[in-house]
């Protein structure tokens, strides 16, 4: 899931008059805003030094830490905003956000719940809907998935997350075209996610479209060039279509870039090896094992 959607539950206007307090939240929005999460944080620390039942101080403070991966610690300021605010005030984002940082846990069942509860507060609540769709996605309930997806898309078409979401869902029900589709649609709302290019490159990939994964994991690449895996993958493919020796400068890079990167030493000893070059096949073979790939083992007893 990537980084958390910047919501605010209300914003004090700075003011001549305004207290201590205030102008020190007002200055963590601002920090947050330009994704200055560690400024962001230090206002809100100082905000609820001064005003500890600063609900909002507590929520900003949470989506800030999420966005440093602190997962633990922004849980712990959902939890605190949510025991703060009453059942008839909290906003549904409350429990969306807390709902992101259960599904970044891999703690699905509790990510489930606050997406439902969220979907309580605000029935035709798209974002919860796309939260909650992945989350069946990932207990592998593809039925519920599809339809919460769906029904996000109808309700906001514009969701780039949904159509990639819903991408995800039918490739994994080996629907490829359709993955296809519905990746192009995200990647038309949104051009920078790299992942949209990498996972609908994966998916011409699995029907032979050579030429198209080539280019979406180029296009990947340009806006991640140092991901090894993206490389690792435009590698396979252009051994699978008969470019094995620029497959092999795609997995010299990827392990430049992560010189434990097993499968690029695994990947690399397959094209060497088809190429008759038993001897550094064999270097990458053990390498490969020695970090811990399993697919290498049986090509060791070549070695010896």
């Amino acid at each position: 899931m990537k980084k958390i959607i910047l919501f605010l539950l209300g914003v004090a206007m700075i003011s001549a008059c305004a207290s201590k307090s205030d102008q020190l939240f007002n200055q963590g929005i601002v920090k947050l805003k330009a994704y200055d999460f560690a400024g962001a944080i230090a206002k809100f620390d100082s905000t609820i030094l001064l005003d500890d039942k600063n609900i909002d101080a507590y929520f900003n403070r949470g989506n800030a830490k999420f966005d440093l991966d602190d997962f633990e610690g922004s849980l712990s300021d959902y939890n605190k905003a949510i025991s703060l605010t009453s059942d008839k005030t909290i906003k549904p984002v409350v429990y969306l956000n807390r709902g992101d940082v259960y599904w970044e846990l891999t703690k699905f069942d509790e990510a489930l719940k606050d997406y439902t509860k969220a979907l309580e507060l605000r029935a035709n609540y798209d974002s919860a809907l796309v939260g909650r769709g992945k989350t069946y996605l990932a207990m592998g309930d593809f039925t519920n998935a599809k339809a919460d997806l769906e029904k996000a898309i109808q309700l906001n078409n514009s969701n780039a997350s949904a159509h990639y979401a819903l991408g995800d869902v039918t490739y994994d029900l080996k629907d490829y075209n359709k993955a296809i589709e519905e990746f192009g649609k995200a990647i038309d709302l949104k051009s920078t996610e790299m992942v949209y290019f990498l996972d609908r490159g994966d998916a011409h990939y699995m029907i032979e479209n050579f030429d198209k994964a080539i280019a979406d994991y180029s296009k990947a690449i340009e806006l991640a060039p140092t991901y090894a895996k993206a490389y690792v993958l435009r590698g396979d493919v252009l051994d699978d279509s008969g470019k094995p020796n620029e497959a092999i400068e795609d997995y010299n890079r990827a392990i430049e870039i992560d010189s434990v990167y097993a499968a690029a030493y695994y990947n690399r000893g397959l094209t060497r090896k088809k190429l008759g070059n038993k001897k550094a096949a064999c270097e990458d073979f053990i390498m490969a094992s020695d970090l811990g790939d399993g697919n290498a083992t049986p090509y060791l007893k070549d070695c010896k």
